[in-house]
């Protein structure tokens, strides 16, 4: 009887874990312009970052490019166009940290 009360605790206590990982992914739609970029440069910078894609409809390759020159942990893809939006979602969802 004893062990059918703790099979629960175990299984729980083994699902809990002692650290967090701050995972988030981000997508900066309109990342080329003058909110954007000061946006993106802070969301590049925070700890809780992973994944940053920015979308706009131009230069935005450029100011990706300019943010992966900052060594934070969280990789940055550009997207231009409308062609390229479906990318973006792409790698929103599906890249793996490397």
């Amino acid at each position: 009887m004893f062990s059918r009360a703790v099979r629960p605790t175990v299984s729980l206590a083994r699902s809990l874990s002692t650290s967090s990982q701050n995972n988030a992914k981000v997508a900066v739609l309109g990342a080329s312009g003058g909110i954007g970029q000061p946006l993106s440069l802070l969301l590049k910078n925070s700890p809780l970052v992973s994944q940053l894609s920015l979308y706009d409809i131009a230069h935005t390759p450029g100011v990706a490019a300019d943010l992966s020159h900052i060594e934070t942990r969280a990789q940055v893809t550009g997207h231009m166009g409308p062609d390229q939006l479906n990318a973006l979602f792409v790698s929103l969802f599906y890249l793996q940290k490397h």
